[in-house]
């Protein structure tokens, strides 16, 4: 016959769980690195539409 387990374990879920919410510009702060990669994405941005506005002249 097993034995039952005698330890108290603490709940999975704790008494007040709390809720965050994380969104991309609060993720990293700001500095050179951050500010480059903004830069980037802006600048793909940008290219992307000039590319697709190509291939619609395209058709």
């Amino acid at each position: 016959m097993k034995k039952k387990n005698t330890v108290d374990q603490p709940p999975l879920i704790p008494d007040t769980p709390q809720v965050t919410i994380r969104s991309e510009m609060n993720e990293y702060p700001p500095g050179d690195s951050v500010d480059e990669y903004r830069n980037l994405k802006d600048a793909n941005e940008h290219l992307a539409g000039k590319e697709i506005g190509q291939q619609n002249n395209n058709l």
